[in-house]
């Protein structure tokens, strides 16, 4: 385990919410899981002491859904990310809340 590693959160769903709250439009927050950080840094809060857990979201809006996904990059040195996508409420797929960094690719098409 490397001490540089650690999770970054790259989802646009924050900052959709904020948008949303500022022109009062309606929406719907729901937890998908929980993922562990597997850094150094995700392993224990220095505060609580408690393990660091990820909550994965899905945001509905209009007809829209933004889903996220914990992208794990399996070497040690790499941080893992957690990534966004957003799709028409129509056109949802299958989604997994985890995945290996190969697939990042994959999402942001």
């Amino acid at each position: 385990m490397s001490y540089e590693k650690q999770t970054i959160n790259c989802s646009e769903i924050d900052k959709t919410i904020e948008l949303l709250k500022e022109f009062g439009a309606e929406y719907k927050l729901t937890i998908l899981g929980e993922v562990q950080g597997m850094g150094c840094n995700d392993d224990v809060d220095i505060f609580d002491g408690l393990s660091r857990k990820h909550k994965i979201r899905k945001l509905e809006y209009k007809d829209k859904v933004i889903l996220e996904q914990m992208c794990r990059n399996p070497d040690c040195d790499e941080n893992d990310l957690i990534v966004s996508k957003k799709f028409n409420k129509d056109k949802v797929p299958k989604w997994k809340i985890e995945r290996t960094n190969k697939y990042l690719d994959e999402i942001r098409k």
